[in-house]
């Protein structure tokens, strides 16, 4: 993994052991007083939040929506909510919210300690409005489309039949150009004459969708 955040993995087994072990990578903090710092800072900011501004709860998307992994952006993270609970062990509720770009998208609400009857109903609440989870069924795709605008069940038929038909239509005049070669090889006097299955260009006698389709391929 050298290229996906192997340094994690290597800074993690360079830390010392214990609860109370100064950590010189995290300026000398220890692993007690990080989860203090963290414990303070979900009580000085979700629970101030909501006492001041008298909430029920916090909303907000869960991240950013999937992405892809690869050598050029790594793992493309930009944001998430989860942390901000999970730094105080508050809970938490995720539930779909649609899709952007084809690719999923969910939705938090999260509060202070023990508010899990209340997160509950709103998450519930929310999915009966929306029934986002309803029109938004997983697909198991292999891949994200290449154009990253359409989802794999809304693309668009009548482009992939015309993709199909101009991968058919080539293949079937390859067939055709190997077999007028090979009987041209085997001919031995007889002279060369224009035949009726010789191989058509792809750009003569080639409806205008497929032609865009090749082009696409």
């Amino acid at each position: 993994m050298p290229y996906f955040n192997q340094d994690i993995f290597d800074l993690c087994n360079s830390m010392a052991p214990g609860p109370d072990d100064p950590q010189p990578a995290f300026g000398g903090m220890t692993y007690n007083q990080a989860l203090k710092a963290d414990q303070d800072f979900t009580v000085n900011n979700v629970d101030a939040a909501i006492s001041a501004q008298h909430l029920d709860a916090i909303v907000s998307a869960t991240d950013n929506p999937a992405w892809a992994t690869d050598l050029l952006f790594g793992d493309h993270f930009i944001f998430g909510t989860s942390s901000i609970a999970a730094a105080g062990g508050y809970p938490i509720v995720q539930v779909p919210a649609g899709e952007v770009f084809g690719v999923p998208l969910g939705i938090s609400f999260f509060g202070t300690a023990f508010s899990e009857p209340t997160l509950i109903k709103l998450a519930s609440g929310y999915e009966a409005s929306t029934h986002s989870r309803a029109h938004n069924l997983p697909t198991f795709a292999a891949t994200v489309p290449f154009d990253h605008i359409k989802g794999p069940l809304q693309q668009d038929t009548e482009s992939d039949q015309a993709i199909q038909s101009a991968a058919t239509a080539v293949s079937s005049n390859a067939v055709q150009a190997s077999a007028a070669t090979a009987a041209s090889s085997n001919a031995i006097q007889a002279p060369a004459a224009p035949s009726s299955n010789a191989a058509a260009s792809p750009d003569r006698g080639t409806p205008a969708k497929v032609k865009k389709a090749l082009h696409q391929l």
